[in-house]
């Protein structure tokens, strides 16, 4: 019998308990979660890498997270990859940056719950991931 293969989020934060928190509540729901802790550790693991959706903060050291949705966004084999953007702040001109990058959803920190982002994250990815790598379909419990 086939394994059907969990879906992996890559976490890009550089607050720990943030991503700590966070990570564990979508693994708890069943999702395989990579995390780093800036954008160019992001980028670095991404070279090798594919997941199936990024969680990304805005204000990082090295490479910002605009920055390395930018970068996703020029490179041919990546650059369809689901952006999901965590913000401390909410602004305005950030979520108006991240609609015109193509991010799916923006969340702020402190107004959504662990559990709300992995329902989030689930949800989209039964809806656009029918059959992922392997040609199995990704059951969501």
């Amino acid at each position: 019998m086939e394994q059907l293969r969990q879906p992996h989020i890559l976490f890009v934060d550089d607050d720990n308990d943030l991503r700590a928190t966070f990570a564990a509540s979508m693994q708890a729901r069943g999702l395989v979660v990579t995390e780093r802790t800036n954008g160019e550790e992001a980028v670095n693991w991404l070279e090798t890498n594919r997941p199936d959706a990024l969680v990304t903060g805005i204000l990082m050291p090295r490479i910002s997270g605009f920055e390395l949705i930018e970068r996703l966004r020029v490179d041919p084999k990546r650059r369809d990859i689901p952006v999901f953007v965590f913000s401390h702040r909410g602004r305005p001109e950030d979520r108006e940056r991240a609609k015109k990058l193509g991010v799916r959803d923006f969340f702020v920190y402190g107004f959504i719950s662990p559990g709300e982002v992995a329902a989030t994250l689930l949800r989209f990815l039964g809806e656009g991931m029918s059959t992922p790598a392997g040609g199995s379909p990704v059951v969501l419990q």
